[in-house]
């Protein structure tokens, strides 16, 4: 189950969800090399990638990739894979092109990083 801004996206070969720590500006190693500082909020990375996309399928995804933010709905197992909904803006998508069907691409391993806001 993956939402784009309330728009089904197909089905991804893998999701990974990666809690990032946030640190206080004022976070470094002292003199002794011992880390100090302070965790101001955990954000979530989510990467994706799809297994075969058509080319109308990878224009559907880019319409919504391409803004600057954006709804991401998702299961969250942070969250006992509960649906949840993060405002996030996408990394640089890539795009392989596998091969071309009767003049047309199909794409395998699509892969963004969408980070929370």
């Amino acid at each position: 189950m993956l939402r784009f801004d309330e728009v089904d996206v197909p089905e991804p070969k893998s999701i990974t969800v990666v809690p990032e720590k946030i640190w206080s500006k004022s976070t470094g190693r002292g003199d002794n090399g011992k880390m100090t500082g302070d965790i101001v909020a955990i954000k979530t990375t989510i990467k994706i990638e799809w297994a075969v996309l058509s080319a109308k399928q990878i224009e559907k995804i880019d319409r919504i990739l391409s803004k600057a933010f954006f709804k991401c709905t998702f299961l969250n197992p942070r969250k006992g894979n509960e649906k949840t909904t993060l405002s996030v803006y996408a990394s640089s998508p890539s795009y392989p092109v596998y091969s071309y069907v009767k003049g047309y691409p199909e794409y395998v391993g699509v892969a963004v990083d969408l980070v929370e806001q």
